[in-house]
């Protein structure tokens, strides 16, 4: 048994959106405001605290419809009943689709769809519906009429009334605002496998329609069958020590914030496996007399210590005829020895003598390391009834385990440097699953779902198992909002694609699954000098979360269907590569009307799709490569250049080949004064020898047949004295402009 997939709908951000649930574990990935919080809220409200919900939660382009369904009220006949389903679809809600095996029908007897149904696929939605269709109608009704009939008599009575004034309700908006959480409530239905739709072409869920006389299942579908726990985000930045909260079976009360206090969490786990008062054994029954006997001598030798003061009060007339007499008496508990501020030590005195520490004075990354691992540990132990845990403390059926375990993890890299939050994600399975019932074994499974904005989490995860919440622009009647891409398949049967492009992401920083834009350079030296040139000259593209990855004109292809498929603005920064068709495709300088052609593979098949030489630079600027909204590609390689050098009268017109004599071309004054490794040197020598334009551009191209030290050359550049003078080359400066236009507007939706 284990969930599938789920769908959510109405809920924030996530107007109509499926998340595929893999096996063991699953990776929300995604920009800032893409909507991997609102499905870990999804997950939390309906799955596991079963409500709490506000008027906010519902997807905001619903509004208009709900208002205008709240306005229809008021002007339908007695013979023209209103309904409740055209308001029920509008509201919030999450069908979970679990697989069931042949040998674990008896977990789901209470939810098989139909009596031919023998296994495969369960089905369950749980929405948001008024708890009084009817009541909910009338009260909204009712008190804006009268809101209204107070209004108008005020403004008759005055003689300058206000023209914006109103009294609550003034639309139904309004209403919920006080009432949502007294009028809505959670209802479950079964669903239909039959019915299931997969995603639209660009991510968008199509959940099914529920059959008109659907009628709701009585409790929670899921008790007995699931186990939640969640471990949630550390949004402040106060130190543990100002973390505690009141401990109850999750560690932090209904709503789930977990204490990251690991003496706290002792003390819980204790309560629930260890605690000696719950059904005693020998050597508890030993540990508790020790306890009793000691709790006799302290509350002796309090009686002795509060003798004198006690008498004294006495003497002032207390307690009095009536009243009772005054007296000291201990109550010692177990869990008592763990709630201090240093119930918890390390030790960091080696092998010398030892030298301990409260857990308060370790780094925030290892307390909370600790912390979250431990967390783990019991919500293992808790599903699998550990020590002394009694049935009777979990939701579930009594002595009946759950088949399941659901757990959710949101934003672990909080106070993790990067080597912490790899060893979290990496081993984090491992422990929910290191219990003699569980290991590989699939009576009992545990899926995890973490939501994360690091790079360095993606990185340790399968490739397979992330999921990307990517952002979906607004139209004209909408707001935006967020789908799902599942990048299990996303290359097919292509395995050499696959195999690169796994490898290729294992090897760079995964900061592509979080960026606003993304750019694609050639190679060493752009990806060096292209950080510099936002900075200098578009400040607001260095503003945004930009994934600057070298790729190589050979390879970047490759990526197309991953950055199709996460729709991010894109630029990619290439090479012309021209090469002569007549003589073996040998590399040659630029030339217009020589017949040369392109041997870059993304001119040729990504953008603008074209081989001829002189096809490619009549180009636009920034030829599109495919799609609007956010998913637009541009494509930025070398155009013609108007060198004048050394003498400023004497102009001529030059093709670059590389970025490097294309950033030469256009910075010779500061080239011609470098020094450093061979490749610079020699640059600075053609350009200060060099008599004209032409010369100096053949030259820097067969240089650039040579050995190249092209990031060395890029360095030097850096060292420069003159390098805030240096600009970019025309063809990187209209790519930058474009990808800043980019981002800096609502893109286009047509």
């Amino acid at each position: 048994m284990q969930i599938d997939f789920v769908e959510i709908a109405n809920f924030r951000k996530l107007k109509a959106t499926r998340i595929d649930v893999a096996e063991h574990q699953t990776l929300l990935v995604g920009a800032n405001n893409s909507g991997k919080t609102s499905a870990m809220v999804a997950l939390r409200l309906f799955l596991k605290e079963r409500g709490g919900f506000s008027m906010r939660d519902i997807t905001a382009s619903n509004w208009s419809m709900i208002e205008a369904l709240a306005e229809s009220w008021s002007t339908l006949s007695d013979d023209d009943p209103r309904e409740a389903e055209p308001l029920n679809i509008l509201l919030p809600a999450i069908d979970v689709w679990i697989s069931i095996g042949d040998d674990e029908l008896h977990h789901v007897s209470h939810l098989i769809p139909s009596l031919d149904w023998e296994s495969g696929w369960l089905g369950v939605r749980i929405r948001l519906e008024a708890k009084s269709f009817e009541e909910l109608v009338e009260d909204y009704l009712t008190t804006r009429s009268k809101s209204e009939e107070r209004v108008t008599k005020y403004k008759t009575d005055q003689n300058t009334p206000p023209d914006d004034f109103s009294l609550w309700p003034k639309s139904f908006h309004d209403y919920l605002e006080r009432k949502f959480s007294s009028v809505f409530t959670l209802r479950a239905y079964l669903l239909d496998p039959e019915k299931i739709v997969a995603p639209a072409e660009d991510q968008r869920a199509t959940p099914q329609t529920l059959p008109e006389k659907a009628q709701p299942i009585s409790g929670d579908p899921f008790s007995g069958l699931i186990h939640i726990r969640e471990i949630s985000a550390q949004r402040g930045f106060t130190d543990a020590s100002e973390n505690k909260r009141t401990d109850d079976e999750e560690g932090g009360g209904k709503s789930g914030r977990s204490t990251r206090r690991l003496s706290d969490q002792l003390q819980a786990y204790y309560r629930r496996h260890l605690d000696p008062d719950k059904d005693p054994t020998d050597e508890d029954v030993s540990a508790l007399g020790a306890f009793h006997t000691a709790q006799r001598t302290f509350d002796q030798r309090l009686e002795q210590g509060f003798h004198q003061a006690i008498e004294e009060l006495e003497q002032l007339g207390y307690p009095g005829m009536a009243n009772p007499k005054l007296s000291i008496s201990t109550r010692l508990r177990p869990t008592d020895g763990l709630d201090h501020p240093s119930a918890v030590q390390y030790d960091i005195g080696g092998d010398a003598e030892p030298i301990r520490l409260p857990e308060d004075y370790s780094g925030l990354g290892f307390q909370n390391l600790i912390s979250m691992v431990f967390q783990l540990m019991r919500f293992r132990d808790e599903w699998m009834r550990v020590g002394k845990l009694s049935a009777g403390d979990d939701a579930s059926d009594a002595g009946v385990i759950p088949p399941l375990q659901l757990i959710l993890v949101e934003e672990p890299e909080a106070h993790l440097h990067a080597q912490v939050q790899q060893v979290f994600i990496r081993k984090a399975y491992d422990v929910l699953r290191h219990h003699d019932d569980l290991g590989s074994a699939k009576t009992y499974r545990t899926q995890l779902i973490v939501s994360t904005h690091s790079s360095h989490i993606a990185h340790e995860v399968d490739f397979a198992n992330l999921r990307y919440f990517k952002r979906q622009p607004a139209s004209d009647t909408t707001v935006p909002t967020s789908v799902v891409a599942n990048l299990t398949g996303l290359f097919g049967e292509d395995t050499e694609t696959t195999r690169f492009t796994r490898r290729y992401l294992r090897t760079t920083h995964c900061d592509l699954f979080f960026a606003d834009g993304v750019i694609l350079v050639e190679g060493a030296a752009e990806r060096i000098l292209t950080p510099h040139f936002m900075r200098k000259q578009f400040p607001t593209l260095a503003l945004r979360y930009i994934s600057l990855l070298e790729i190589g004109g050979s390879h970047a292809h490759r990526l197309k269907p991953l950055i199709e498929l996460l729709s991010i603005p894109t630029l990619i920064i290439t090479d012309l590569d021209a090469v002569d068709p007549a003589n073996s495709n040998k590399a040659v300088q630029p030339k217009v009307g020589a017949g040369q052609v392109t041997a870059n593979t993304v001119l040729k098949t990504w953008a603008p799709q074209k081989t001829q030489l002189d096809d490619l630079l009549k180009e636009d600027p920034v030829p599109i490569a495919s799609g609007a909204g956010y998913g637009i590609v541009g494509v930025a390689y070398q155009r013609e250049i108007d060198v004048a050098y050394p003498d400023a009268a004497k102009t001529s017109t030059q093709i670059p080949s590389t970025f490097e004599d294309a950033l030469t071309l256009v910075n010779l004054p500061i080239v011609a004064d470098l020094s450093g490794v061979a490749m610079t040197n020699a640059f600075a020598k053609i350009v200060k020898e060099g008599s004209d334009g032409d010369e100096i551009a053949k030259k820097l191209f067969e240089r650039l047949r040579e050995h190249a030290e092209k990031a060395a050359f890029a360095l030097d550049l850096l060292a420069s004295k003159k390098l805030e003078q240096l600009v970019p080359p025309p063809y990187i400066a209209n790519g930058l402009a474009w990808l800043e236009q980019q981002l800096s507007g609502p893109p286009d939706v047509s």
